[in-house]
């Protein structure tokens, strides 16, 4: 019986895991999933009790890009006027604007569009038995502009061209010391690292988390913040979560704060 691709949505208390489920092609995306993907995230992104999305693969691999027989599909498909839709992109850009804290949890297979799926979340907890390559010049495909400008962003310009340009698998060592996911721990480690990080994410302030996204995504994106800082900082004075956790730090407490309630 064929394994039907898909993605499939669990939430636990204020985490939800968004699962890719495509076994048979080491979780490669096919249309549906991304289709799929992009109604998860939106569903995610309006729920007010989700503050942190999980993003992982079955059965131990991440993904491996975009399914072969699926790339027209994916990435090259047509809307009703003969307009080109990149679903994958799309995919991308819904993540980067759900709102919440985003991580990938990075094992097994990671290759292609794979690495752009995992960093266009905000963190990434990789195994180091990860298997790593961008493989888009193995098949004469043109990395994707979000991939390619974050591949920059993460590497630099000459290794981004070196992992663009051969399609070389990396070793534990040079994916950890090049600084392509954000932490990469031994492979037994994986889950318990994910579950303390979780933890320690739905201990803290909700409202500092929320306004730090806002502030980083400023810097990165090089906004003018001048008005928006202004505002900011007298709203972070009298904020009720900084009222709370000076209090619980004076009382040697945990903090309850308001913003998590």
């Amino acid at each position: 019986m064929t394994h039907e691709a898909r993605v499939v949505v669990s939430i636990e208390q204020s985490t939800a895991t968004v699962l890719l489920d495509n076994p048979g092609q080491y979780n490669a995306l096919t249309k549906n999933m991304c289709l799929q993907l992009l109604g998860a995230f939106a569903s995610l992104a309006a729920d007010p009790t989700v503050t942190t999305i999980v993003v992982r693969g079955a059965q131990g691999s991440f993904c491996s890009g975009i399914a072969i027989d699926q790339m027209d599909r994916v990435l090259f498909d047509r809307d009703d006027r003969g307009e080109l839709i990149n679903h994958f992109d799309l995919v991308d850009r819904s993540i980067q604007d759900c709102g919440k804290t985003t991580i990938a949890v990075v094992e097994g297979n990671c290759f292609g569009g794979g690495w752009q799926l995992a960093a266009a979340c905000e963190m990434q907890v990789a195994s180091d038995q990860v298997r790593l390559a961008i493989t888009p010049a193995r098949i004469g495909l043109v990395f994707p502009r979000p991939g390619i400008e974050r591949l920059v962003r993460t590497v630099g310009e000459d290794r981004a061209k070196y992992l663009l340009y051969s399609g070389a698998r990396l070793s534990a060592e040079d994916i950890k010391s090049w600084g392509l996911f954000t932490l990469m721990v031994p492979h037994a480690e994986l889950d318990s690292r994910l579950a303390g990080l979780l933890s320690q994410l739905q201990a803290n302030s909700a409202y500092s988390i929320d306004r730090t996204r806002k502030a980083i995504a400023l810097a990165v994106n090089a906004e003018p913040s001048g008005d928006w800082w202004a505002s900011a900082w007298e709203e972070n004075a009298q904020n009720e979560d900084l009222a709370e956790g000076r209090e619980a730090f004076l009382q040697h407490r945990a903090p309850d704060f308001p913003s998590k309630k």
